[in-house]
């Protein structure tokens, strides 16, 4: 397993997001870039052959991420990889003693 996660490791960027409400009442998603931090992960390949919902045959990009150390991640967090352009979506986070698993999908 250690094997894995170093072989393929990558730099990730990790931007937490917090609900912000407005004046009138409406809320948004936002960005916290003075708390950015970046951690070492190793990534899975993207998983294509998932669809969105049963009603949609939109695919939706998906990774897995196994970060060798705790890593403080909140579901609706932003991450961004080295190359790529997109905005990836923290949808669940697990702990474990030695590492952290991250699923992560394509925003939007």
């Amino acid at each position: 397993m250690t094997r894995r996660m170093y072989r393929h490791a990558v730099r990730v960027r990790a931007v937490p997001c917090l609900d912000i409400q407005g004046e009138s009442g409406g809320s948004a998603r936002g960005e916290m870039t003075a708390l950015a931090f970046t951690f070492d992960a190793s990534v899975t390949p993207d998983k294509q052959s998932e669809t969105r919902e049963t009603g949609t045959l939109r695919p939706r990009e998906r990774r897995l991420l196994l970060a060798a150390r705790s890593v403080k991640l909140y579901q609706g967090d932003h991450l961004y990889f080295p190359g790529d352009t997109r905005c990836w979506r923290v949808m669940q986070a697990r702990y474990y003693p030695q590492h952290t698993h991250i699923e992560a999908e394509v925003e939007g």
